[in-house]
């Protein structure tokens, strides 16, 4: 039975227990009493009766018996409360928290400002990018650069990186084109001897051999003694 049930049980029977109590005591006091009369009256009382007994004592002990046990049971009721008392109340479950909004994926870095870059700013960053594999970005600062300074000194620099940032993505057709633009538009371009080398190699990237061979030639009858010079006799000597 639940603490609880037997606290409830106990209230109500403590009650009934005290009234038992009571009368009991006075049932035993009434004995008493009629014990006395029927002592004083020899008519009355017959011998078999006559044997003295010790009613005070009994009732006495009786008495104590009762007491006793109504004690016992205020004590259990006393320590039911305490007990139902200091046991925990179950705490609320704890509120589950939100889910956390999935991460979101990374967003692709937002163009590059360069309307308030002066050229050869523009052209260094475009650099630095490129030197970071950040072909990209490096290509999108090239192009503005042709874009708005055409006639810059560094014009045929930021042209040829263009081409450099468009054959490391693999579409030669696209660079050897940007590199032959250099050599007409910037003839006497300090670039120009490093675009005729690449566009050889741009043409070698995509099997034609016969045009590969054409501007390693050119190479080296225009700019002899120049470092792609070199580069092209060996690239030569692997196409024939």
């Amino acid at each position: 039975m639940p603490a609880a049930s037997k606290q409830n049980v106990l209230r109500i029977a403590l009650p009934f227990l005290i009234l038992f109590l009571t009368t009991s005591c006075g049932l035993l006091k009434t004995h008493e009493r009629t014990a006395g009369q029927a002592q004083g009256t020899n008519e009355t009382v017959p011998e078999a009766t006559s044997v003295p007994i010790d009613t005070s004592l009994d009732q006495d002990i009786r008495t104590r018996y009762l007491e006793e046990k109504v004690n016992r049971l205020e004590n259990r009721i006393s320590l039911l409360e305490k007990k139902s008392s200091s046991q925990p109340q179950p705490s609320p479950s704890p509120k589950q928290p939100y889910p956390a909004s999935p991460a979101k994926p990374n967003q692709p870095a937002p163009p590059a400002q360069t309307g308030d870059l002066d050229p050869v700013t523009l052209y260094k960053k475009g650099r630095a990018l490129f030197i970071e594999h950040n072909i990209p970005m490096a290509q999108t600062l090239f192009s503005d650069f042709m874009k708005n300074f055409p006639d810059h000194e560094l014009a045929d620099n930021a042209l040829y990186w263009l081409g450099e940032c468009i054959y490391t993505t693999g579409d030669y057709e696209t660079a050897a084109n940007i590199f032959k633009r250099l050599v007409q538009t910037y003839p006497k371009g300090q670039k120009v001897p490093d675009a005729l080398l690449k566009t050889g190699y741009a043409y070698m990237a995509i099997d034609d051999a016969s045009q590969a061979d054409h501007y390693f030639k050119q190479v080296i009858t225009r700019y002899p003694f120049s470092p792609a010079a070199d580069k092209a006799e060996q690239k030569l000597s692997q196409t024939q």
